[in-house]
């Protein structure tokens, strides 16, 4: 069963990306299937360090070119947020986000973002939820304590 969901996913990836005029190639997949792994909401720079097990050789210029067409055939999410980094989701359904002061991090954040109420003469066609705060460790160390290493959710 595992395995004839990751035939479907990759057929739909490769039908995407060629779809869009992309050629498949093992960067791409690669870049793909790290960020259907994680829910941690990399930057291009923790995406490359991780693929590198995987593909010794591959740059960092070719980690951005994998996202963003992974970004334009909407198989991934760009949160860019100020002068951050822009980070990278793999969920591509709308949904909320944490996203802490103190370290930047990012989170999902179970939340219903169904626009209720919505007039039926307007289109939503993306919802952008953010919850911005403290993460725990942060909380803590803005408080002189040690961090607690705490997951978010």
């Amino acid at each position: 069963m595992i395995e004839r969901s990751c035939i479907i996913m990759t057929q739909t990836v490769e039908t995407r990306l060629r779809n869009a005029g992309y050629r498949v190639t093992k960067q791409r997949t690669a870049v793909y299937q790290y960020l259907l792994s994680t829910d941690a909401h990399p930057t291009a720079e923790t995406i490359h360090l991780s693929v590198r097990h995987r593909l010794p050789n591959i740059s960092l210029a070719t980690i951005y070119k994998a996202v963003d067409s992974l970004v334009d055939v909407g198989l991934v999410n760009r949160i860019q947020r100020g002068a951050s980094s822009a980070r990278y989701d793999a969920a591509v359904k709308d949904h909320a986000h944490y996203r802490c002061i103190g370290c930047d991090g990012v989170w999902d954040a179970p939340h219903d973002a169904t626009p209720h109420g919505t007039p039926q003469a307007f289109e939503v066609v993306h919802v952008n939820v953010e919850f911005v705060g403290y993460c725990a460790d942060c909380r803590h160390q803005k408080l002189g304590l040690e961090p607690l290493n705490a997951p978010i959710i």
